[in-house]
C-alpha cells in the first residue's frame, strides 16, 4: 500500500511538472506570436485551425499549437512537417531517444564520446579530482595548473548545468583555487579569439554560431539549419546569453547571413542594434568547414536525432567546438524562420512512439 502510495505521489509531482512546463512554453510562444503579429500581422482563422487540427489529430495533443501560430505568423502560412518547441523534448528526446541523450549534459565525457582536436577544453573536474581531456588521466593540482595557465591567463569554466550563457566563470592565473573547485563537476576552456568577421559586426568576445544536425533517413547526418547569436552592449561581459542577444539564420547553402535578426522577444532588426551593422551581405567564413566537422561527429554518435552544436571560428579561420546539446536542444528559431527542417525526424519517431514501448527515462524540461 505504501509503495502504490509512494508511486501515486511520484506521478503526481511528474504530471503537475509537466503541465508547468507546457504552460510555459504556451505563455511563452503567445507571447512571441503576440510580437510577430505586430510587424507581420494578425494570424487568420483558417491557419490557426490548421494548426489546431494538426497539433491534434498528428502531434497527438492541442498543446502543441502555439508554436505551430509562431511558425506559421513567422511565414505567412502553414507548413506540414514543423516540430513544435515543445514536442521536441517530451516527445522526440524522453521517448525516442532517452538516455543516450543524456551525454551532452555530462561534459567531461564531451571528449571521451566526440574524441576531437576541435574542442577548447583543457582540463575536466569530477567527484574532487581534476582530469586530463586527452587520455582521460587524473592529474594532480600542479599538473592542472600547468595545463589551464601554462599558455593562458585567464580561462572559462562551465559547469554540467550552464545553458544559455548561465552557470558559466572565468578564472585569472592569480586567483585560482583548486580546493574550491574540486567541489565542481565541469570542463575548464580556453578563451577563444574570434574570427574578426563577428568583431565588425559586434566588437566583443562570445560570437556562437549555432549548427542543428540531423540524422535522415539512411542514418546520415546532414546539418539543416544554421544561426549566428551575438551579444548586446548591456551585457558584453565574455560570453553571449540567450536571455539579451541578436539572432540571424544563416544559408546552410553558402554561409551567408539572413538580412533580418531577432531580438530575444522575436522583433526584427536589419542590423545589430548596438553597432548598427547590417547583416546584409556578411559570410561566415570556414562555414561549410564547420558544417563538414559537426556532420562527421554526428555520425560518430548515431544514437539521437538531432544535435545543437555552438562552433565558432577562430582568429586564424579555424573550426572551434565551444559545445553540443542532444538533450536541451531548442529547435523553435530553425523551423520559425528556416522549417520546417525535421520532417524526416518527425515522421520517424511517431512511427516509433506508435509501435515500441520504450522504458522511460527522466529527463527534465527545460526552459528554452
Amino acid at each position: 500500500m505504501l509503495k502504490k502510495s509512494k508511486a501515486l505521489a511520484k506521478d503526481t509531482i511528474k504530471s503537475a511538472k509537466t503541465q508547468r512546463y507546457h504552460k510555459f512554453q504556451k505563455k511563452y510562444a503567445l507571447k512571441a506570436l503576440k510580437t510577430i503579429e505586430k510587424e507581420k500581422g494578425k494570424l487568420s482563422a483558417d491557419i490557426i485551425e490548421k494548426c489546431d487540427s494538426y497539433a491534434k489529430e498528428y502531434l497527438g495533443d492541442i498543446k502543441y499549437a502555439p508554436w505551430l501560430y509562431v511558425y506559421a505568423a513567422m511565414q505567412g502560412e502553414f507548413k506540414t512537417g514543423w516540430i513544435p518547441n515543445n514536442y521536441y523534448p517530451e516527445v522526440i528526446v524522453k521517448d525516442v531517444e532517452g538516455i543516450f541523450s543524456l551525454q551532452s549534459e555530462m561534459k567531461p565525457l564531451t571528449n571521451r564520446v566526440l574524441k576531437t582536436t576541435k574542442l577548447p577544453d583543457l582540463l575536466y573536474v569530477h567527484a574532487g579530482f581534476f582530469i586530463e581531456p586527452v587520455n582521460y588521466q587524473v592529474v594532480s593540482d600542479d599538473e592542472a595548473f600547468e595545463l589551464l595557465f601554462g599558455k593562458e591567463d585567464e580561462i572559462i569554466f562551465k559547469d554540467n548545468n550552464s545553458m544559455e550563457g548561465n552557470g558559466i566563470r572565468f578564472f585569472k592565473k592569480e586567483g585560482w583555487s583548486s580546493k574550491e573547485l574540486k567541489r565542481e563537476s565541469g570542463v575548464f576552456q580556453k578563451i577563444i579569439q574570434q574570427h574578426d568577421v563577428f568583431n565588425q559586426i559586434f566588437p566583443h568576445p562570445g560570437a556562437t554560431i549555432r549548427l542543428t544536425t540531423a540524422l535522415d533517413t539512411t542514418g546520415k547526418a546532414t546539418v539543416r539549419a544554421a544561426c549566428l547569436r551575438l551579444g548586446r552592449n548591456k551585457d558584453a561581459s565574455k560570453h553571449v546569453k540567450s536571455s539579451n542577444s541578436v539572432k540571424t539564420a544563416i544559408n546552410i547553402q553558402t554561409g551567408e547571413l539572413f538580412t533580418t535578426g531577432y531580438m530575444a522577444d522575436w522583433s526584427s532588426t536589419k542590423e545589430h542594434p548596438d553597432t548598427g551593422v547590417a547583416f546584409e551581405g556578411i559570410t561566415i567564413p570556414a562555414f561549410k568547414d564547420a558544417c563538414t566537422e559537426v556532420e562527421n561527429l554526428h555520425n560518430s554518435y548515431p544514437f539521437v536525432q538531432c544535435i545543437g552544436w555552438d562552433v565558432t571560428i577562430n582568429n586564424e579561420e579555424q573550426v572551434e567546438i565551444m559545445e553540443w546539446n542532444s538533450a536541451h536542444n531548442s529547435l523553435n528559431f530553425a523551423e520559425a524562420i528556416q522549417g520546417p527542417c525535421f520532417e524526416d525526424v518527425l515522421e520517424r519517431s511517431i512511427n516509433i512512439v506508435q509501435t515500441k514501448n520504450y522504458e522511460e527515462i527522466k529527463i527534465p524540461l527545460r526552459v528554452s
